[in-house]
């Protein structure tokens, strides 16, 4: 649904933003990762976004959640090769700015459809009261390959 360079997704197959929900709580538990590809990559990298993500809403209503997450979407952040990127040596850095700068424009999407997402599986159980899920947000005090885009 965001805005992007990254094409749509036809049919009702999962897609990256799927599998980055549905293994961010295993993968939270691992001290290691064997990266296997460049798929692999971008998983640690945005499991680490998640994290971060639950972070930033922790103890906030859903409207609010969703602003934020949004928000922490379009902020500024490292890429590859840029000092201070959280994972150097893990995903290679782009050869020109023109594969910079499509690099962020894709990782900008995903980070805006992850954290819609993110605020739609957090925020599903209507027993928790407009509150955040306990079972999502315990991971927030978690660090992953201890790696955490905020302290």
């Amino acid at each position: 649904k965001a805005k992007g360079p990254a094409p749509a997704m036809k049919g009702d197959g999962v897609d990256m933003v799927d599998e980055i929900l549905q293994f961010f709580k295993p993968n939270m538990l691992y001290r290691t990762f064997d990266v296997q590809g460049p798929g692999d990559r971008l998983l640690i990298y945005f499991t680490l976004y998640v994290h971060q993500c639950l972070k930033r809403i922790n103890k906030q209503t859903k409207d609010k959640a969703t602003k934020t997450l949004f928000a922490l979407s379009q902020e500024s952040f490292k890429i590859p090769g840029d000092s201070g990127f959280i994972l150097p040596g893990f995903i290679p850095n782009p050869k020109t700015t023109t594969e910079g700068d499509l690099w962020k424009s894709y990782v900008k999407q995903l980070r805006e459809e992850v954290g819609h997402r993110l605020c739609e599986i957090v925020y599903a159980e209507p027993e928790e009261g407009g509150m955040p899920s306990k079972w999502w947000m315990m991971f927030s005090k978690r660090k992953f390959l201890n790696k955490s885009f905020e302290n």
